[in-house]
């Protein structure tokens, strides 16, 4: 009898544990304020010939950033950032040249994809 409260108690604080794991987590912000500099497209790679994801992203507007990576170069600079148009991208995210996006973040603060 002792070893099943033994083991129920300790089912209920692992299970404790996790639930207050996920509560953290998802407190944490998803990336950084950009907003856009030049009239641009996101692409879905770092890449402009790939695909479009958003088109007509105008000087001004407001996005998420969410990570950097290298690709194509461009004017002799091959940094990229993923963006999202949303602060919770839940899956729509696209790929900004560093010449079109200004970020509010220091290279140490953003992550690599």
């Amino acid at each position: 009898m002792r070893r099943i409260v033994l083991a129920a108690t300790g089912a209920g604080l692992a299970l404790a544990g996790l639930v207050g794991f996920a509560g953290s987590a998802s407190a944490a912000p998803v990336g950084f304020e950009a907003y856009i500099k030049a009239p641009t497209t996101a692409y879905q790679t770092s890449n402009n010939g790939s695909g479009a994801v958003f088109t007509n992203l105008r000087p001004n507007q407001q996005v998420t950033a969410l990570c950097f990576t290298e690709g194509q170069e461009i004017n002799g600079n091959h940094n990229w950032f993923r963006i999202s148009l949303t602060p919770d991208p839940q899956g729509q995210t696209g790929f900004v040249h560093r010449d079109a996006i200004s970020v509010e973040a220091t290279p140490q603060e953003m992550k690599h994809c």
